[in-house]
């Protein structure tokens, strides 16, 4: 029997094109942060780069983290949001082009191709890449960035509690034997 579009459970890419990128944007950070320590150290000729793509690499790691924190919408809408999530929503929703993973790849791509010319930064490098192109994955299934609205459940009304009545007689007891 060939499956409906209603049994065919698909496969959301941009959900886990939005963790690994957000995982390599805060490992970036933390090579960044390993960069400015080993550009810092005094006779490191060999280390001379690791301070500009250690700051730069904390940099945009900070700003993809930014971008990357909110999660989208889920097709089924029973997304699970994090925490303060709604104030980055609103600050990537009001962004243009960043709702269309094309561009969200592409610019992810060209931002975190210096953090690969040093080890410390290079770790979180390949994982922004690696989630650039699950990212074009899910562009090519035709997904999008969508906010998540904030889900209100109707408020039930004050209802009197329903407490039943005590029995009015006690249970029966077994006769005791009494000597």
């Amino acid at each position: 029997m060939p499956a409906t579009d209603l049994n065919v459970r698909s496969i959301q890419w941009a959900m886990w094109a939005n963790e690994t990128v957000l995982l390599g944007a805060n490992v970036l950070v933390l090579g960044g942060m390993i960069g400015i320590v080993g550009g810092l150290v005094p006779a490191s000729a060999p280390f001379q780069f690791w301070l500009p793509i250690g700051i730069y690499g904390i940099v945009i790691g900070l700003l993809i983290s930014t971008l990357e924190y909110p999660r989208g919408k889920k097709n089924k809408g029973n997304t699970v949001t994090r925490s303060y999530q709604d104030c980055f929503s609103k600050l990537v929703s009001h962004l243009p082009l960043v709702s269309n993973y094309y561009v969200r790849a592409c610019a992810y791509f060209i931002m975190a191709i210096p953090g690969g010319l040093v080890v410390p930064t290079l770790l979180g490098t390949v994982f922004i890449i690696v989630g650039c192109g699950i990212y074009m994955g899910a562009a090519c299934h035709g997904e999008s960035w969508q906010e998540v609205k904030p889900w209100s459940a109707p408020i039930p009304q004050q209802q009197q509690p329903n407490f039943s009545q005590p029995p009015a007689q006690p249970p029966p007891r077994l006769p005791q034997n009494r000597m």
